[in-house]
């Protein structure tokens, strides 16, 4: 019995499993290796997140002045026009009308026309209801004295003022716009229905202002055009025109 317990002790004692050092000591190894990876990613991460705002910001600055370019495009194509205005609301029916519309509208306007450079008809196919005069002075001081005549009669130029038959009710007599300003300055027509005053046109842009604070607002690109959106749809309602359509 004694012999059987002394041989059963003996297989216990052999049956332990033995700690590989090495094993562990590789192991270790590894694990230690993946730390470093995953801290040379982390840097890593760290510098792209850097490289990444910095471009960000660079794109931001590229992006605003892209857009100061485009308006100065614009303002330069509008400075071409800056001496001509358009006689609208009428459909021109015989020759050299135009002129007569322009010598009417001078006479109901008690502007004394000095020699202007051009007159000429702008006939417009697919619009029914209105051709144009294009008036192209020598001079802009001249233009201007006499958009201010137009806007200081007292009541608005009617058809029969400058003699010519029309399903309008009145004769328009404004600048002359390029495509991209006449959709701008649509676009600021627009804000009237939130409460804004009507906008004018001034220097070769669309001016627009508040109705109480009398804030002027250049309207130089579309992206004006939303801002000033904005500030009206989320402005608080104290005493303000209803913005229920925001």
């Amino acid at each position: 019995m004694t012999s059987r317990r002394s041989v059963n002790s003996k297989a216990g004692k052999t049956s332990k499993p033995q700690i590989d050092q090495e094993a562990i000591s590789q192991q270790l190894q590894e694990i230690s290796a993946k730390l470093c990876k995953l801290d040379e990613l982390e840097k890593l991460n760290k510098d792209l997140q850097g490289n990444l705002l910095k471009l960000s910001h660079r794109v931001d600055a590229v992006t605003a002045e892209n857009r100061l370019l485009k308006q100065e495009i614009a303002d330069l194509k509008q400075a071409q026009l800056q001496d001509e205005i358009l006689i609208k609301g009428f459909k021109l029916e015989r020759p050299e009308q135009h002129r007569e519309v322009f010598q009417n509208v001078c006479k109901a306007t008690g502007f004394e026309a000095p020699d202007v450079k051009e007159v000429r008809p702008l006939v417009f196919k697919k619009n029914q209801h209105t051709d144009a005069v294009l008036v192209k002075f020598w001079r802009v001081e001249d233009k201007n004295r006499f958009i201010k005549c137009v806007r200081s009669i007292k009541k608005p130029l009617t058809p029969r003022d400058v003699n010519v038959r029309s399903k309008s009710k009145f004769i328009l007599v404004q600048d002359h716009l390029t495509p991209e300003k006449l959709q701008l300055h649509n676009k600021a027509w627009d804000l009237t229905k939130l409460g804004l005053q009507r906008p004018w046109f001034y220097r070769g842009s669309t001016w627009i202002s508040h109705p109480e604070s009398k804030k002027p607002f250049r309207v130089g690109d579309s992206k004006d055009v939303d801002e000033i959106e904005f500030i009206l749809c989320t402005r608080e309602d104290n005493g303000h025109p209803d913005l229920s359509e925001c």
